[in-house]
């Protein structure tokens, strides 16, 4: 439904890049974050003449966690015959500015909680083992450049983050801090949340 012209479409973004008298709806900023904690974790952006933004996992519940926040602007969750369920965005203009994020976040943005719970729920993880009882916030990150920006972006709120074998970790003792910052555990995502190995491995 066009929330200008009080029409149902099959597709708004062909209706807007087509109507002279409707425009593209605007991107919240709650949808800003959402987007860009997806671009940080498995999120990538595709596109014809617009860009829109695609996510793929195995737990349907995370996927359709994330539609939901991204309201209007997601075409909703599908299978395909991979295990995989994917999540695809419209097209929109807007989503045009993160085609930088693509390789790594943009210098100047600073993390919010909001970013860093899709983040961590798409692309975190949890580590036990060793001598502390206390689990390992871990971020795999292939790229050099992307590595460098996550540092930077952890290390602006305060974590610590350390780097090795193309991961950037966080010490034990920011584990449970990290933990509140996010907030309550994402739908499909409750065991990154989970500090005790036994109910981590049940609930995984």
């Amino acid at each position: 439904m066009c929330d200008q012209c009080g029409t149902a479409y099959q597709s708004l973004s062909q209706h807007w890049s087509r109507s002279q008298s409707c425009e593209y709806r605007s991107l919240s900023g709650h949808q800003r974050e959402i987007v860009r904690g997806l671009l940080l974790g498995d999120g990538s952006l595709e596109a014809n003449d617009l860009a829109y933004l695609r996510c793929a996992s195995k737990r349907l519940e995370h996927l359709q966690w994330v539609s939901d926040e991204l309201g209007w602007l997601a075409r909703g969750v599908t299978y395909d015959s991979s295990d995989t369920y994917r999540l695809r965005t419209m097209s929109h203009p807007n989503l045009g500015r993160y085609w930088t994020w693509m390789e790594a976040p943009s210098t100047g943005y600073s993390l919010t909680p909001t970013a860093a719970r899709v983040w961590y729920a798409c692309d975190g993880t949890l580590t036990f083992g060793g001598s502390s009882d206390v689990p390992q916030v871990v971020f795999t990150a292939t790229a050099d450049a992307k590595r460098a920006a996550i540092r930077q972006l952890l290390a602006q709120r305060g974590f610590q983050p350390m780097e090795w074998q193309r991961r950037v970790a966080l010490p034990r003792e920011k584990t449970k801090p990290w933990l509140k910052w996010l907030g309550e555990p994402t739908p499909g995502s409750e065991y990154k949340w989970c500090t005790d190995e036994t109910t981590y491995r049940q609930l995984r």
